[in-house]
């Protein structure tokens, strides 16, 4: 009996940690460390290039870590402070989502009086955007795996989920720089 209870609350404790594509809201102790990405937008918005927005991935996890040693003690620290990033990062990355499609629905608009074939930019990033998040999650679920039983593999999964994320959200910001 012993063994069923540990693995149910191992079971429990694990579901309680690791994000899950169909989970709508963040938990509440995510949420809780959200202050401590309060610079990952503003580092985003300074970029020029992807390669200088590059070095903002990590620096609200790191700040979270470094500032709340509750955080960075242990796993659950560091998983919940990756995953706020995450939650940054999301929310940039939503927001530059539309921005983008926006602007590409206007390029085909144009382009559509002329040459409607070709106008299918929108539709492309759509199909793509979806195809990405399958990727993301079967990768990060990998990442997960790789692990075996380690409590390493939370951390590892966390911060899978962030970088690509973060590094999709960078892709997007400087997507029209490839069209000029």
């Amino acid at each position: 009996m012993t063994n069923t209870f540990s693995i149910s609350m191992a079971a429990l404790c694990l579901a309680a940690i690791l994000p899950t594509a169909s989970q709508a809201e963040p938990q509440p102790a995510v949420l809780a460390l959200m202050p401590y990405m309060d610079g990952v937008a503003p580092c985003l918005d300074a970029a020029t290039t992807e390669n200088v927005a590059v070095a903002c991935i990590g620096e609200g996890a790191r700040i979270c870590m470094d500032g709340d040693p509750d955080q960075n003690q242990t796993t659950l620290g560091m998983v919940f402070c990756l995953s706020a990033e995450e939650e940054a990062w999301d929310r940039l990355l939503n927001t530059q989502y539309a921005q983008t499609m926006d602007g590409l629905r206007r390029v085909d608009a144009d382009e559509a009086e002329l040459f409607p074939e070709f106008a299918d930019r929108a539709d492309s990033l759509r199909a793509a955007q979806r195809a990405w998040i399958t990727l993301r999650d079967a990768d990060c679920a990998l990442e997960y795996a790789m692990w075996g039983a380690g409590s390493m593999r939370q951390i590892a999964s966390a911060n899978c989920s962030m970088t690509k994320t973060a590094e999709r959200t960078i892709y997007l910001k400087f997507l029209g720089d490839y069209m000029r």
